[in-house]
């Protein structure tokens, strides 16, 4: 009997153990996320696709939104793996202007 008890204290320690590692992870990774808005020069729809189609794979981007209406684009990224200067570079890259929205 004591063993069981052992050993179900131990099962019950390890998981609060992996529980509190993986919840410690997902602070980290939410730590370094950011958020940029750039107002731009896009007027169509070919040219929010062309953004849509390019954008989402640079390095660190977690989330692309594409305002054809309001001419911006919003990203969410990591600043481990890239910066606000480099979305703007490969925005203009593209053959946009780009200029953070404050």
């Amino acid at each position: 009997m004591k063993q069981v008890i052992k050993i179900t204290l131990i099962a019950v320690i390890a998981m609060f153990i992996g529980v509190n590692a993986y919840a410690s992870q997902d602070e980290k990774k939410k730590a370094n996320v950011e958020e940029v808005t750039f107002v731009t020069n896009i007027d169509c729809k070919n040219c929010v696709k062309k953004v849509e189609a390019k954008l989402p794979y640079e390095k660190g981007v977690k989330d692309l939104k594409v305002n054809l209406e309001e001419k911006t684009i919003y990203f969410k990224f990591d600043n481990k793996k890239t910066t606000k200067e480099n979305l703007q570079k490969a925005i203009e890259k593209l053959g946009y202007a780009a200029e953070e929205k404050k």
